[in-house]
């Protein structure tokens, strides 16, 4: 068996781990453009704030060289794959023919910059998975003293976080319609928009920016009212699916832009299997397809990818509840579902509450939670959730995405037992869905 991976993130080392973990026998070999592996994009703030010294203390697992050879894995670096024949299943790697017998596509996504008038490439900076960027991008932080971040997703107002944490004096925020639109109704947006301010962050919303310029090393920004200067503009304006290489080759995208696969995670070629970022995903809700580009779900499909291409199709992708957390200064946020703008959209009707729960442990330095439930009238299930909170919110979200998953009804969720101690947690969720339910009766 011959397979050939393309593609060397999260999505393509995990499937390569499977392959090789099925079969011993298996020639795997591993392509990507990069120079050099790195670290977890997810941990790429870490180095860039200051909390990790290096990026070297993040090179680790599959993350590293020696992961592939002591697994007898070929990972070819520093190869771009510019063909796939799929009729003699071979694919064309920096001019040579590599066979196949089933091909992996792990082909992650490219950061979409808009086409701003006066956009010149200087002091203007964006963040791939791939560890070349990060590094440039850690540079001129460290050189310059004040930003515009354009854009109001996790990663816009992960670098905020960043930037402030080096002790940046100016921090411009420039959002076109809201921040963290994707996850957030506004309860919660707003909570997390007096957060950004109280830290010091300026934020522009909504943003219309008319044109950019360079001058003496500086940037400006014109926006419609008004004209900024800044050392360097960071762009956090979400990423597109890499997907040319799979279309030179014929093979399907969808209506979101990303790589049609069916349960087996299989592409329209019955070989060629696509995997992560550059895979159109769909809900497990109503199983409308959209994209989601995160590092767990990269891992989760490379896991069934792998496993498929050796055992024949014996794990089926469900799909997602789109459960998603991050921190932003001291605060954590977490995610699962619809939001209720998004069930709307999709011609679902919603009930939601929204509760900033008491708590017991303030004697003990415990904080508050303010939450966002939405549900499903008709069927009383939970259709999503958003948290915003300086505790740990990580375990309520993921409780409620076995509960969104399994479409537990809400009087089934309100029973479930939850640990309880005065001295490290509440019961994060009784409250909330006790109110929900009320609401609904």
């Amino acid at each position: 068996m011959k397979v050939c991976i393309i593609g060397a993130g999260d999505a393509g080392a995990i499937a390569a781990l499977q392959i090789r973990g099925l079969s011993s026998e298996a020639q795997i070999d591993v392509f990507t453009k990069r120079k050099e592996l790195g670290c977890n994009p997810c941990e790429i703030p870490l180095v860039l704030s200051g909390i990790v010294s290096k990026w070297e203390n993040l090179y680790r697992g599959y993350r590293i060289t020696s992961f592939y050879e002591k697994r007898n894995i070929t990972l070819h670096l520093n190869t771009e794959v510019t063909d796939i024949l799929r009729d003699k299943k071979k694919i064309i790697a920096n001019g040579e023919k590599y066979d196949y017998d089933k091909a992996i596509l792990a082909l992650g996504t490219t950061p979409i910059i808009p086409s701003f008038p006066g956009l010149d490439g200087r002091n203007e900076f964006a963040l791939s998975t791939d560890i070349a960027d990060a590094k440039t991008f850690g540079d001129a932080i460290l050189k310059n003293s004040s930003a515009a971040i354009v854009g109001g997703g996790f990663i816009a107002l992960e670098i905020a976080d960043v930037l402030k944490a080096r002790g940046y004096s100016k921090i411009y925020l420039l959002v076109r319609r809201n921040i963290m639109r994707a996850h957030l109704d506004e309860y919660i947006a707003e909570k997390l928009k007096q957060v950004l301010l109280e830290r010091g962050v300026e934020l522009i919303m909504p943003a219309k920016i008319e044109s950019t310029r360079s001058k003496d090393g500086k940037k400006s920004i014109v926006l419609s009212d008004r004209e900024i200067e800044i050392d360097f503009i960071f762009f956090g304006t979400g990423a597109e699916p890499n997907v040319k290489l799979a279309q030179k080759a014929g093979i399907e995208t969808g209506k979101t832009g990303a790589i049609v696969v069916n349960s087996y995670l299989q592409t329209s070629d019955p070989d060629i299997y696509a995997v992560g970022d550059c895979m159109e995903n769909w809900d497990t809700i109503i199983g409308s397809k959209r994209r989601h580009q995160l590092a767990s779900n990269a891992v989760r499909t490379g896991y069934i990818a792998g496993r498929n291409a050796i055992l024949g199709n014996k794990i089926s992708y469900v799909g997602t509840v789109m459960p998603f957390i991050t921190k932003i200064f001291n605060y954590q946020v977490g995610t699962v579902g619809f939001t209720e703008r998004e069930a709307r959209e999709k011609g679902i009707e919603t009930i939601s509450i929204t509760v900033n729960t008491p708590y017991l442990r303030k004697p003990r330095g415990g904080k508050p939670v303010w939450y966002k439930l939405i549900a499903e009238p008709k069927i009383q299930t939970l259709l999503g959730a958003q948290l915003i909170s300086e505790e740990i919110v990580s375990g309520t979200i993921d409780k409620l995405a076995v509960a969104i998953a399994n479409r537990m009804s809400l009087i089934k969720l309100v029973q479930i037992d939850s640990s309880y101690s005065p001295y490290i947690q509440e019961d994060q969720i009784a409250v909330p869905i006790q109110r929900l339910i009320d609401k609904l009766s």
